[in-house]
């Protein structure tokens, strides 16, 4: 190609532009008192412009979802060592809690809940 002059854009084949996104799924955003039951497929560290986890959990056979994860989910899968395969519960709780930030403001955050289906199953 050194040796040749560069073609022009109409001069190229066109590629497949269609995307094989990781992320075809249903994107669900839960709202305060919602849950999401499900097993996970699959964790995306480090996406958008946060750098936020994406969780894709299957609530069934064709049935996956994806969505944000923050800060108190990704502590409750790292701590109980979580991840693929495993079935978890995700809940967007009615309550709330406070902290105070490093300017002294405070700051009201909504706390979520994350449990694990027990070894073996349904009791």
């Amino acid at each position: 190609m050194a040796t040749q002059e560069t073609p022009s854009f109409d001069d190229l084949e066109p590629v497949d532009n269609s995307t094989d996104d990781d992320y075809d799924s249903e994107w669900i955003e839960l709202e305060p008192g919602e849950s999401v039951v499900g097993e996970i497929r699959e964790l995306s560290p480090n996406c958008g412009k946060y750098d936020t986890t994406v969780i894709e959990l299957a609530r069934g056979i064709g049935d996956v979802v994806a969505m944000w994860s923050n800060g108190q989910i990704d502590n409750a899968l790292d701590d109980n060592d979580l991840g693929e395969g495993d079935v978890v519960g995700i809940k967007h709780t009615e309550q709330t809690s406070m902290f105070t930030n490093e300017d002294g403001e405070e700051q009201e955050y909504d706390i979520w809940k994350v449990r694990e289906l027990p070894a073996g199953g349904p009791e």
